[in-house]
C-alpha cells in the first residue's frame, strides 16, 4: 500500500531488539514530517542540465522516475574496468602521443640518421603500439560501443542493486550479494537514523539510514549514499525531507532536475504542476551557469526555512 500522510495506518510502538539493533539504532532519530518543498542541494548539483542531456543522448535509464527510486552501485569487477577506462584514456590522450612524436623526433633528428635508427626505433614503436595503443584503443572502443548500445556489459560487469524506494506501492527494499532482495517493507515501518563517527582525520562523517523498526536486522538502508557522508547535519534532514516528499502519493514528487521528465508521468504531480503553471521544462532548459546560480539562490532562501515539515505521529498509542 503507498505511502499517504493523508490515510496513515497507526504504527504500533517498537519492540526492544538484541545488541546489534540497539547498535544499530544508536544515534539521531529524525521524525516523520509533512514534508515541504526544501531540497537537499547536494543532490541537486551532482546532475546539470548539460550532463542530463548527454545520459539521454546515450539512451540511459535515470536511477529516479515517478515510479521508483533505484540505487545501485559498483560491483568490485566494475570498480576495476572504470580504473582500466580511466588509464586508457589517460594513456591515449597524453602518454602515447608524447611517446609516437618523440619515436619521430629521435628517428629524423637522432645521430647516425634515419636508417641506422630505423630498426632500434622500430622495435620501440611495435611495443608501444601491440602493448600500450592496441589494448587502449580495445578497452576505450568497447566501452564508447557500450554506450551506444552495440554491446551490453558483460554480468559480473554490472553495477549491483542496493536498495529501491517505490513511490507507487510504498515499499522499501534492500538487496544483497547477486542482485537477491534481502528484505522488504513499506517505507512507513522504517526509523530514519543519522548516525555518526569519526574519520581518521578527526572529522564526523555521517551515515543516514532506514532502520526497520520490527525487524532484528542487522543492517539498514544507507540512503546517505545519495549525497556522501561530509555534509552537515542539516543537509541530512533536507534528503530525509526530500525522501519522504517523494514517497508521499498525497503530495507531488521534489522539484529536481533528474525527476523533471518523470513529473508528468505522476498523476498527483502532473495536477500541481498544471494547477501552479509550472514550466514543464523549467530546469531542463537552463544552461548550467543559470542552473548553478539558481540552486546557490535556493541555499541563500533555506539559511532561512525549515529542513523538514511538520512532525505528524505515525503511532498507535503516543
Amino acid at each position: 500500500m503507498a505511502y499517504n500522510t493523508e490515510n496513515i495506518i497507526p504504527q504500533p510502538a517498537k519492540r526492544p531488539h538484541g545488541f546489534l539493533q540497539r547498535l544499530l539504532t544508536k544515534g539521531k532519530v529524525f521524525p516523520f514530517t509533512k514534508a515541504n518543498d526544501t531540497i537537499a542541494l547536494s543532490l541537486a548539483g551532482e546532475v546539470t542540465p548539460s550532463s542530463l542531456k548527454d545520459i539521454e543522448d546515450d539512451n540511459k535509464s535515470l536511477y529516479w522516475n515517478e515510479e521508483r527510486l533505484n540505487s545501485e552501485a559498483l560491483s568490485g569487477w566494475s570498480q576495476f574496468y572504470t580504473f582500466l577506462l580511466t588509464m586508457s584514456k589517460v594513456i591515449l590522450m597524453f602518454f602515447l602521443p608524447v611517446a609516437y612524436m618523440l619515436i619521430l623526433l629521435f628517428l629524423v633528428f637522432g645521430s647516425g640518421g634515419w636508417r641506422e635508427g630505423l630498426e632500434d626505433w622500430s622495435v620501440i614503436f611495435y611495443t608501444v603500439t601491440i602493448y600500450f595503443t592496441l589494448p587502449c584503443l580495445l578497452i576505450w572502443g568497447h566501452y564508447k560501443l557500450v554506450c551506444k548500445g552495440y554491446y551490453s556489459l558483460a554480468p559480473f560487469l554490472k553495477s549491483k542493486r542496493v536498495y529501491s524506494l517505490n513511490r507507487q506501492t510504498g515499499m522499501v527494499t534492500l538487496y544483497k550479494r547477486g542482485n537477491k532482495v534481502r528484505f522488504t517493507h513499506p517505507f512507513i515501518e522504517f526509523d530514519c537514523v543519522l548516525m555518526s563517527a569519526p574519520s581518521p582525520q578527526g572529522h564526523l562523517n555521517y551515515n543516514l539510514m532506514l532502520v526497520h523498526r520490527y525487524q532484528p536486522y542487522s543492517v539498514g538502508v544507507p540512503i546517505s549514499n545519495l549525497i556522501g557522508t561530509n555534509e552537515r547535519v542539516v543537509e541530512y534532514q533536507r534528503l530525509w525531507n526530500m525522501i519522504q516528499r517523494y514517497m508521499d502519493v498525497s503530495q507531488p514528487m521534489p522539484d529536481l532536475l533528474v525527476l523533471e521528465e518523470a513529473r508528468a508521468k505522476d498523476p498527483v504531480t502532473a495536477a500541481h504542476d498544471q494547477q501552479t503553471g509550472r514550466d514543464p521544462r523549467y530546469w531542463r532548459d537552463m544552461s548550467d551557469d543559470i542552473y548553478k546560480k539558481t540552486l546557490a539562490e535556493i541555499a541563500e532562501k533555506q539559511k532561512t526555512s525549515p529542513a523538514t515539515g511538520p512532525k505528524i505521529n505515525i503511532f498507535a498509542d503516543s
